[in-house]
């Protein structure tokens, strides 16, 4: 099982990199924000993901461990693979994904392409304890400084 690269940035496309280890070109995909922290030529260093099916095997990458814990997260759902957990993972932060679903924000979710209501209410049922640490701390209100 692959589970990280560090190796020469090679090729950039709108959804995926390819990385030289050791002579080896690994394509990885990932999300708009993830390919743009890549630099064609640099060396880099990136988690992976690995997704064996009976007719491929597809490595996605990530620049933080949260972000793919979040992505294995996702595909808990029923009928949530890695192809949508990576079109969430586009529209929205590690953060932003948990805050909508443990407060129950459907209407947010729906914007994911591919994400219907039934597909967001699932998420909310099936995900909403698993995420919460994942959920940003609340600033609280700076306190009222007494006159």
């Amino acid at each position: 099982m692959i589970v990280s690269l560090r190796g020469t940035v090679i090729d950039i496309t709108p959804h995926h990199a390819v990385i030289e280890c050791a002579g080896v070109g690994y394509q990885v995909l990932a999300t708009p924000t993830t390919l743009g922290h890549l630099t064609r030529g640099a060396e880099t260093f990136i988690l992976i993901t690995m997704i064996v099916r009976e007719e491929s095997q597809t490595l996605y990458g990530f620049l933080d461990a949260a972000t793919r814990d979040m992505f294995a997260t996702l595909q808990t759902v029923s009928g949530l693979g890695p192809k949508l957990a990576l079109a969430a993972q586009s529209v929205y932060t590690t953060p932003e994904l948990a805050h909508a679903i443990t407060h129950g924000d459907t209407k947010t979710l729906q914007k994911i392409p591919g994400v219907g209501k039934r597909m967001a209410e699932r998420m909310v049922v099936d995900l909403k304890d698993k995420v919460a640490t994942y959920v940003a701390p609340e600033t609280p209100a700076p306190a009222a400084v007494p006159h």
